[in-house]
């Protein structure tokens, strides 16, 4: 079974940004696409959070699945990718404005971090891609460069001032999707 996961980030939701036409967008390439739910993103909660996110992979996790991840939906992500047993290899990784460490705009957010425990030796995918914007003002360019080093890919950057959010154009992610769709 194709499954496409899209997981959000701090302070959005399912119907945030470009997450619903993504799924859209998909649909025709035969994915059941599922936008991940994690409650109460305006404060989130390390342990409601990695439940949500295991509530929908657990047992649906395949050599066609791709996970599409957004800022904290990114470390949230590999937090829970990394901490099973016997996961299979996923066909793709998309990870859009990612970071693994604290960030100093966004103190609010180090309690969550502190949980985060990622084994970048258990994380299996055939493509992981990293996409950052060249001027993040959230998650500066720098950490998800570290993020990609650390998972030995190289950052594809967009030229763009800001983080993939609906308010600044970002309903739509034709950039993204054409990633998704070369490695079909």
């Amino acid at each position: 079974m194709k499954n496409m996961f899209i997981v959000h980030g701090y302070q959005a939701n399912t119907e945030s940004h470009w997450f619903q036409w993504l799924a859209d967008q998909m649909k025709p390439y035969g994915y059941n696409v599922e936008i991940v739910y994690l409650p109460d993103s305006d404060c989130p909660s390390f342990e409601a959070w990695y439940q949500a996110i295991q509530n929908s992979m657990q047992n649906n996790l395949n050599s066609e699945t791709i996970i599409v991840a957004h800022s904290l939906g990114v470390i949230s992500t590999l937090n829970y990718l990394t901490s099973m047993l016997n996961v299979p290899t996923i066909k793709g990784l998309f990870l859009v404005s990612g970071f693994n460490e604290k960030l100093s705009n966004l103190i609010e957010l180090n309690q969550y971090i502190d949980c985060i425990n990622i084994n970048l030796n258990n994380l299996h995918a055939q493509h992981i891609v990293t996409i950052g914007a060249i001027n993040d003002p959230v998650v500066n360019i720098d950490a998800t460069d570290r993020l990609s080093e650390q998972l030995n890919v190289k950052t594809t950057y967009v030229n763009h001032n800001g983080h993939f959010l609906a308010t600044e154009g970002y309903n739509s992610f034709n950039f993204l999707k054409d990633k998704i769709i070369e490695i079909l």
